[in-house]
C-alpha cells in the first residue's frame, strides 16, 4: 500500500502515530538516480511502456506497474536498438522503436528510507519505506513527490491492517493509481505524446473547405517546422524523414484539394513546396541505403560480405557531406522565405477571388467527392493485369495510391473511424507492396550507378564492384517476386466489399 503524506509531514508525526504499540528502526537511506528514456514520437509511451536506466541497469516495465519485464546490465545509455546487447529487451523493443534514437527524457533522483516495525516481542511485523523524489541531488532541489509504502511481512496480516488503519487516522491517504513517470517528465516541462505526425485534426462537417484545408496546412507546417530544427542535430533519420512526409502531404494538398485557395497562390505555393521537396532527395536515398546495410549483406553469400565494406565507407563519407549542403539549405534565403509567406498566407484572412469557387463548400461534400474520385481512378489505373504492367505504370500507381492514402487521412475525423480503418488498412497493403517493388527498381539502378563514384584503387575497391554485381542481380530476383503478387493485392483493394466502403463513406448509392 502507498500512502501521501500529510502536509509538513516530519519523523516525528510517523513515530507518534505508531510508536505507542510498535518500535520503530530506521534504517540507511538508499540513493539512486533514474533516467527515462523514449523516441522523439513517444513509441514506447503509445505503448503504455516505460523504459529506464539505474546504475548499470535499463530495465522495461509498463505504465503503472511496477512488476519489471525485461533488464539488461548495460555499460553505457542506450542509443540506437542495434547498440543493444543480444537479449529479451532488444528482441521487444526492436519492432517498436525500429530506427529512431532512444533520448533521455528525464532524470530524476531518489532517496528512500527503510524502517522495520516491530511488535512487543521485537518480531518485525511490516516494513514502512519513505520515498522521495527530487529532479537533482542538492538538498535545496524541490521535492517532485513523496509517498510512504507499507510492505506488510507473512504472518502478521492484522498488523498490517492495524498499522494501515493507524496511517490514516493520522491523516496520511492512501496514494492514488499513478506512475512517477509523469511527475518525472512534468519537472521538464516534458507532456507524453505531444508529439505525432498523424494528423490530429477534428474536422467538422459543415466548415467551409478553405478553413478545414488552412488547419491540416498548419498542422503540417507545425510538423515541418519541429523536425527541421532537429535534422541538423542529426539525431536519427527519422526527423529528415518526417519533414519530408509533411512537404509532401503539403504538395499533395495543394495539388488534391482545388479551388478552394486562390489559383495564383496555390501556384505559387506549389512550385515554392516543390523546391523544398528536392532538397533532401539525396540524403534521404544515403539515409535508406545505410539504414539497408544488414539487410544488403544478408542477401550475399558469406564469402562476399566482408567485401562490400567499401561501398557502406563510401555512403556514410558522402552522406556526411550532403547532410551539411542540407543543412545549408535549410538556413538559405530562399528556404526561409517560402516558410515566412507559407505561414503568413495560412493565418491571414480569406481574400475572395473568383479562382477560389469551392472555398464556401461544406468540407464533407468536398471530402467525398475527392475522395471517391481517387479511388476509382486507381480502379481504373490497375484494371490491367498488374504482372504485365511496365515500371512506370507500377510507378505512378503507387503514387496516386499515396494521393488517396493522404486525402483519407486528411478528412478521417468526418467519417466513421472504424470503417477509414479498414480501408486505410487495405490500402496500406497495397501501398506497402507497390512500395518496395519501387523501391527494388530505385535501389538497383542506384548500385549500378554509384559503381561509377567509388573509387577503383586497391584490391578491396575492385572486389566491391563485383559484390555490387551480385547485389544487384539479388534484389532484381526479389523484385520479380514482388511483382507476382501485385495482382492479388489490388484484387483485394478493389473487391465488391471495399468497394461497397468507399459507396457508403462517400454517400453514394
Amino acid at each position: 500500500m502507498k500512502f501521501s503524506l500529510p502536509d509538513e509531514y516530519d519523523e516525528q508525526l510517523l513515530i507518534s502515530a505508531l510508536g505507542d504499540r510498535y518500535a520503530i528502526k530506521k534504517q540507511r537511506s538508499v540513493f539512486e538516480n533514474l533516467a527515462i528514456y523514449d523516441t522523439f514520437d513517444w513509441r514506447l509511451f503509445n505503448q503504455s511502456l516505460v523504459l529506464s536506466a539505474s546504475a548499470n541497469k535499463l530495465t522495461l516495465r509498463r505504465l503503472f506497474e511496477s512488476a519489471i519485464i525485461h533488464s539488461i546490465k548495460i555499460t553505457s545509455p542506450p542509443v540506437f536498438i542495434w547498440d543493444l546487447p543480444n537479449s529479451k529487451l532488444k528482441e521487444h523493443l526492436a519492432p517498436i522503436i525500429k530506427m529512431r534514437a532512444l533520448i533521455k527524457l528525464a532524470e530524476v533522483y531518489y532517496r528512500s528510507i527503510p524502517y522495520r516495525i516491530l511488535n512487543l516481542d521485537e518480531k518485525t511485523v511490516a516494513r514502512l519505506v519513505y520515498e522521495e523524489m527530487r529532479p537533482s541531488r542538492t538538498k535545496d532541489a524541490p521535492v517532485l513527490a513523496t509517498y510512504l509504502g507499507l510492505k506488510p511481512v507473512m504472518g502478521y496480516p492484522k498488523d498490517t491492517r492495524n498499522l494501515a488503519n493507524r496511517l490514516e487516522e493520522a491523516g496520511f491517504k492512501i496514494s492514488p493509481k499513478e506512475d512517477l513517470y509523469f511527475k518525472a517528465l512534468e519537472a521538464v516541462n516534458k507532456n507524453p505524446g505531444s508529439y505525432s505526425t498523424k494528423l490530429k485534426i477534428e474536422l467538422k462537417p459543415d466548415m467551409h473547405s478553405d478553413e478545414a484545408t488552412r488547419a491540416i496546412l498548419r498542422f503540417l507546417l507545425q510538423v515541418m517546422r519541429i523536425n527541421e530544427a532537429n535534422i541538423e542535430k542529426d539525431l536519427d533519420t527519422e526527423f529528415l524523414h518526417d519533414f519530408r512526409v509533411a512537404v509532401r502531404r503539403t504538395r499533395s494538398a495543394l495539388g488534391q484539394i482545388k479551388n478552394v485557395f486562390p489559383a495564383q497562390t496555390t501556384e505559387r505555393f506549389k512550385k515554392g513546396f516543390a523546391f523544398v521537396g528536392k532538397l533532401s532527395n539525396q540524403l534521404r536515398d544515403l539515409d535508406v541505403y545505410l539504414l539497408k546495410e544488414s539487410i544488403y549483406k544478408a542477401m550475399l553469400p558469406d564469402v562476399l560480405r566482408d567485401d562490400i565494406e567499401p561501398l557502406f565507407d563510401y555512403l556514410r563519407k558522402k552522406r556526411s557531406k550532403v547532410l551539411q549542403e542540407v543543412t545549408n539549405e535549410l538556413k538559405s534565403k530562399e528556404y526561409l522565405q517560402i516558410l515566412r509567406d507559407w505561414e503568413k498566407f495560412l493565418n491571414a484572412p480569406r481574400q475572395d477571388s473568383a479562382t477560389a469557387s469551392k472555398a464556401d463548400r461544406p468540407v464533407i461534400d468536398l471530402a467525398r467527392k475527392k475522395i471517391y474520385k481517387k479511388y476509382r481512378s486507381i480502379v481504373k489505373a490497375g484494371s490491367m493485369p498488374l504482372g504485365n504492367a511496365e515500371d512506370d505504370m507500377l510507378h505512378a500507381l503507387r503514387i496516386e495510391c499515396k494521393k488517396l492514402r493522404y486525402l483519407i487521412e486528411f478528412f478521417a475525423s468526418l467519417f466513421s473511424r472504424k470503417k477509414i480503418d479498414v480501408l486505410i488498412e487495405q490500402l496500406k497493403q497495397m501501398q506497402d507492396n507497390l512500395g518496395y517493388y519501387n523501391d527494388l527498381r530505385v535501389q538497383g539502378k542506384y548500385l549500378l550507378n554509384i559503381t561509377a563514384e567509388i573509387p577503383k584503387t586497391g584490391q578491396q575497391s575492385k572486389k566491391v564492384l563485383v559484390v555490387i554485381g551480385s547485389l544487384i542481380g539479388t534484389l532484381s530476383s526479389e523484385k520479380q517476386k514482388v511483382k507476382e503478387t501485385l495482382g492479388k493485392t489490388f484484387t483485394d483493394f478493389t473487391s465488391a466489399t471495399n468497394a461497397r466502403l468507399f459507396r457508403e463513406l462517400c454517400a453514394l448509392r
